[in-house]
């Protein structure tokens, strides 16, 4: 009795994966647009120093494009959409082809 899993309905597995996917997008593009806007600021900071190619101006010009790229990333993160539930494999149908691929990849 302790190895059946509780089986969901389709339309509360849609609404598990629809709030997970509004988590990750509010999570990830909230943060992504602040690492950007930060990342300008630290630009601009660098370039009104003035101070030479080998100095402060220099470092901060370049910590702040990985800022800007890094914020670039997370917000990608949080624009791409996973497929649908229903257009995955079931975790058993993958694991029995997985166990079947090693079989054959043994008997090889």
């Amino acid at each position: 009795m302790a190895d059946q899993i509780p089986v969901r309905s389709r339309t509360g597995r849609l609404r598990v994966f629809n709030r997970a996917l509004w988590r990750k997008w509010s999570r990830f593009t909230v943060s992504g647009l602040i690492f950007i806007i930060v990342g300008i600021v630290v630009i601009i900071i660098g370039a009104l120093l003035n101070t030479g190619a080998y100095s402060a101006e220099g470092l901060l010009i370049g910590i702040g494009a990985i800022i800007v790229i890094v914020g670039i990333v997370r917000l990608l993160i949080g624009f791409i959409s996973p497929s649908t539930p229903e257009d995955l494999i079931p975790l058993e149908q993958q694991e029995e082809e997985m166990l079947e691929n090693a079989r054959a990849d043994d008997n090889v």
